[in-house]
């Protein structure tokens, strides 16, 4: 009964849900359709914490801050750490593309139409004013992460500001967090049946696919999301001493929730539980890192646009020069630090990059098609790295150290 219920083996309920999902995909087809709602319902519930999360826990970090000039010396690096992991995701997905050549002999006969329409080009200045809200709570109904994250900002950096005059808004904000939270508790009860639903109706759906023309480039993006992997725990691991095997349990129920949902905004509720709450990072730097890294931070979509640039190229016979390379990489990371973090964001912003690059976008219909395949390592890479990112800069601003993570932590 404990294993049923107990919150200390609520990862490996989830580890058993999300293995018989894919099991239930591959053996009951009809079964894995039907059951789709109830994976639905749980991606609603996920939605339904992302608003109030964002704000209440970024109000609580950058408040608990205190200082100004801290926050701006803070923000600068957690910025700078992300751009860096970014430019890193571009550079792997070349050497990754150039060892693979994932459109080597690539059959382009009856390729599956895609509407150039929908590759509308998004504005600099658009995109500038997309983040700044006419309308705050339209923004939080539309969950316009971007646009929540500056609006919330501005509102913790008033607060402190105003200092003693304030404190009892950052009181009643700090214990609001705390029951939001208590909520995300109550709903995970529920996430074994739903991460079960999402990822039989997922393997139902895509799984076959894996198998076919593009089987290669799924293979070059899920190598290319391991090396990232790699080299972000690599850096945390020699510069913090983190117990790696301990950091890397207490991060499974991130891992399991990304792929099942395929959302970085979505995950925000749980990657806050597991920064904070299990590897004991200090919420002046969580609350405020982790929903930022939600929006800015999508190191596998800047690898995924990399590879689709060097796949295209390579089917249609185009050879990329150094200054095209280097237009790939300038390009596919100011995208992916404004792409959207939500499922299937990738589709549209591969054809507009492609469009941007001046390649063709015939590829992008049959990717599009299985895109919530590849989508399932980007995620995961993305949300890993704003953990990984807030791991290095609360230890550098000596906030956190390796031993304050304890196996007992974990298993907690």
């Amino acid at each position: 009964m404990s294993f049923l219920f107990s919150k200390k083996y609520l990862p490996h309920r989830i580890a058993v849900g999300f293995i018989l999902g894919i099991v239930a995909g591959l053996m009951f087809h009809d079964f894995s359709i039907w059951v789709k709602p109830a994976g639905t319902l749980f991606m609603n519930l996920i939605k339904m914490l992302i608003v109030p999360v964002i704000f209440f826990s970024v109000t609580s970090g950058i408040s608990a801050i205190g200082d100004v000039q801290k926050l701006k010396r803070i923000g600068s690096k957690v910025v700078i750490v992300y751009v860096v992991m970014t430019i890193l995701a571009c550079v792997i997905g070349i050497l990754v593309a150039g060892l693979i050549h994932p459109g080597a002999n690539f059959d382009t006969s009856n390729l599956q139409a895609f509407d150039p329409k929908k590759a509308t080009a998004p504005s600099f200045v658009g995109f500038i004013f997309s983040m700044v809200p006419t309308n705050i709570v339209e923004a939080m109904a539309k969950q316009n992460i971007l646009a929540m994250i500056f609006f919330t900002v501005l509102f913790a950096v008033s607060l402190v500001y105003l200092g003693d005059k304030a404190k009892t808004v950052v009181k009643v904000c700090n214990e609001v967090a705390q029951t939001i939270y208590k909520m995300l508790d109550i709903v995970m009860y529920y996430a074994p049946i739903g991460v079960f639903a999402l990822m039989a109706n997922t393997t139902a759906v895509y799984g076959p696919q894996l198998f076919g023309s593009l089987a290669k480039f799924v293979v070059t993006d899920y190598l290319g999301c391991l090396i990232i992997w790699l080299a972000m725990s690599a850096a945390v691991y020699f510069y913090t001493h983190i117990d790696y095997r301990r950091m890397c349990r207490a991060m499974v129920p991130i891992w399991i929730n990304t792929i099942a949902t395929n959302s970085s905004a979505g995950t925000i509720p749980i990657t806050m539980d597991v920064t904070v709450n299990r590897l004991k990072v200090p919420m002046t730097i969580a609350g405020f890192s982790i929903p930022l890294g939600a929006t800015i931070n999508l190191t596998g979509a800047a690898l995924y646009k990399t590879i689709l640039a060097f796949f295209v190229a390579e089917i249609y016979g185009l050879q990329l020069t150094l200054s095209q390379i280097v237009m790939v990489v300038a390009v596919s990371t100011i995208m992916s630090i404004a792409a959207p973090g939500i499922p299937g964001g990738g589709i549209v912003m591969g054809a507009i990059f492609l469009n941007l690059m001046g390649l063709p976008m015939d590829m992008m219909g049959p990717i599009a098609g299985m895109y919530r395949l590849i989508d399932m390592s980007h995620t995961t890479v993305n949300v890993s790295g704003d953990v990984i990112g807030t791991l290095l800069v609360a230890k550098n601003e000596h906030l956190w150290q390796a031993s304050d993570f304890t196996e007992d932590e974990v298993s907690a």
